[in-house]
This record gives structure tokens, C-alpha cells and sequence, in this order.
């Protein structure tokens, strides 16, 4: 009777953990502009060495980079070789090539992570490049949320909502306009708003 008990509470347990990890890695989806602008560093990189264990640290690796731009924040872009990771399922897998990362600074170096800005820059569309580049920088001061009804309206003047099944709107930026209202913009002209929105 003990030893079935027993077993039933490793069990719960195991499933109990298992949950918790799960939970902890779950991203929330949202808009590349709302990444970034919540990011304190985004760098723009070339992954050039494989995934190595880090020496004494049980859960962490890391990936030779070389750093091309910083897109946003402060960081020694010279002396930064490598960008951490966590060997667990919250940790990223980076092939060779060039990306788009957001990171945050530790005493040891950079690290990333599942829920960061992630993005290959090959698979990103000029105009996607040209955001993370240049203008996501120049919405700082709009907010975005994101909304699953249509019509996706505004409350304020200072919001843009985003429909997220809307594949397009991952080319828009939210800017503020000389009515001091945040609008969306593609990636030079203004994107209509829905009519009922207007009402």
C-alpha cells in the first residue's frame, strides 16, 4: 500500500514539473515592434562557432558570434565573442548565419533565450530588416496590443492594436502621426483603418 502510494505522488510530481516547465517556456505571441521596443539590448550578429557546454555550468551553452550592429542599447560589440543559452527546452538553437537577437547583459556575458527576439535575417523581408534596422527605433513611444476581434479598434491615442492573424501586419510599424495619434504605417504610407473603427 506504501510503495502504490508512494508512487502515485512521484507521479504528481513528475506531471507537476513538467507543467511548470512547460508553463515557463510558453511565448506569449506579439508583435516584432512590441519585441523590440520591450528589449533593453537587440544586436544584430553572425553566429560563426557550434553549440558548446559552458565549463562548470551544468544547464548553459554557448555560440561564437561576431556582432555587426547594435540595433538597440548600450554593449561592447567588440569584446562580446560568444552569446549564452540554456541547454533546457527555454534555450534557443542558433544555426550558422545571421540574426536578429535580443539579449540581456550578465556578469558573464549576453544571453538569450525561447521568449527573446529570435529571427534569421535571411527569412526576414527587406521591408522586416528595414524595420528592425532603422524605424522600429522611432515608435518607442506607442504602444501595441494585440487583439483577437475584429474590428481591432484603438482606445487610446497612444495605442495601435494588432491583429494577430493578420500575417501582413508583421511588415506595419506603429508611428505617431502629426495628430499626435500611434497609426499603422506600410513601411511609408499610412494603413487604412477599419471603418468601424472610425465610427
Amino acid at each position: 500500500m506504501g510503495v502504490q502510494l508512494l508512487g502515485v505522488v512521484l507521479i504528481f510530481l513528475s506531471v507537476g514539473l513538467t507543467l511548470q516547465t512547460g508553463k515557463h517556456c510558453n511565448c506569449v505571441k506579439r508583435h516584432p515592434q512590441d519585441e523590440y521596443s520591450s528589449s533593453k539590448i537587440v544586436i544584430l550578429a553572425d553566429v560563426t562557432g557550434k553549440r558548446l557546454p559552458v565549463k562548470n555550468q551544468h544547464n548553459l551553452v554557448r555560440y561564437k558570434i561576431k556582432i555587426i550592429k547594435v540595433l538597440k542599447g548600450s554593449i561592447n560589440a567588440h569584446k562580446t565573442q560568444y552569446v549564452f543559452t540554456d541547454s533546457s527546452s527555454c534555450g534557443i538553437k542558433l544555426a550558422h548565419g545571421r540574426y536578429v537577437l535580443s539579449v540581456n547583459q550578465l556578469n558573464y556575458g549576453i544571453k538569450t533565450m525561447k521568449c527573446d527576439i529570435v529571427k534569421q535575417w535571411e527569412h526576414l523581408s527587406l521591408t522586416e530588416q528595414e524595420l528592425f534596422s532603422k524605424t522600429y527605433k522611432l515608435g518607442g513611444n506607442c504602444t501595441i496590443s494585440t487583439c483577437s476581434d475584429s474590428p481591432c479598434c484603438p482606445q487610446s491615442v497612444n495605442e495601435c492594436k494588432w491583429d494577430a492573424n493578420s500575417p501582413d501586419a508583421l511588415e506595419y510599424v506603429c508611428l505617431r502621426d502629426s495628430d499626435n495619434y500611434c497609426s499603422w504605417y506600410w513601411p511609408a504610407s499610412r494603413v487604412e483603418e477599419d471603418e468601424a473603427c472610425l465610427e
